[in-house]
């Protein structure tokens, strides 16, 4: 056998006591190289898990119900994206029918709508229930009791500047593939003593036959998502606030839906 060229380095410890002779100890250094090559991956390991934990606990602590909104927003956008997909998919073959929706000729565009879900506005949540007001004009049809429209009011919000309620509330479209329902909406905001009316100039005259005329209402076209916004006012107090009515009417002048916001503050 070829004998080592060199010995292990090697660390001697001599430890000596009284009316004794000394003890030696002999310790590789290699064995102290391991030991501290140890020491500094157990000390990384402990500094990457503490700032792990530190970041997973300030991401909790962080998370707020609008982050959880746009979540919410980037899946609808996603499955939006894949229905799309399909479609062009669909489109290949003629022979099948196609689901995109149809735009009607001499139909305006609705600047407000969008195909995917609007932000959550700032302000108050309301809470809404159907009901029909007897203030309608005699020439509007009312739908039967067993109508289920398919149009839809939520995430109603009043957020008060000064002495006027800006008020907004989501439109859902929820038949989507089947093309845009068209019409006008109209918003009466009422109190003890006054109504204010959007749009402006939606108000009959003392003449009129009923309170106000929905051809003057605000004109809407919804395939998927749209927002209503509107400033009401001025109200003395929020106090004075006592429900918010949305109308929204074909342009037949057939009511869709109808639903009233109470405030009741």
């Amino acid at each position: 056998m070829q004998e080592k060229k060199s010995a292990d380095k090697v660390l001697t410890v001599q430890v000596y006591e009284e009316s004794a002779s000394p003890r030696t100890f002999k310790v590789p250094l290699s064995w102290l190289t391991r030991a501290s090559w140890l020491a500094w991956l157990l000390l990384s390991v402990s500094i990457v898990s503490s700032l792990y934990a530190a970041r997973i606990y300030f991401m909790e602590r962080s998370a707020r119900p609008e982050l959880v909104k746009d979540l919410e927003n980037e899946i609808q956008e996603l499955k939006i994206a894949l229905e799309k997909k399909s479609q062009n998919q669909l489109s290949l073959n003629p022979n099948l029918p196609s689901t995109s929706p149809t735009v009607q000729a001499g139909v305006p565009e609705d600047k407000n709508a969008s195909d995917t879900k609007p932000q959550t506005q700032p302000g108050e949540a309301l809470e809404g229930k159907a009901g029909i007001w007897n203030g309608l004009a005699e020439n509007i049809t009312a739908p039967p009791a067993s109508f289920v429209s398919s149009i839809k009011l939520e995430d109603a919000k009043v957020d008060w500047q000064g002495k006027y309620a800006n008020f907004s509330v989501n439109v859902l479209y929820r038949e989507p593939g089947k093309g845009s329902q068209q019409g006008h909406i109209v918003a009466l905001a009422r109190a003890n003593d006054r109504i204010y009316a959007h749009p402006e100039g939606v108000l009959n005259t003392a003449t009129g036959a009923a309170l106000f005329d929905p051809t003057h209402g605000e004109y809407f076209s919804v395939a998927r998502f749209r927002v209503l916004k509107t400033r009401l006012g001025p109200f003395e107090t929020p106090r004075q606030l006592s429900e918010v009515q949305v109308f929204l009417f074909d342009l037949n002048q057939k009511l869709i839906l109808n639903q009233t916001f109470k405030y009741g503050k």
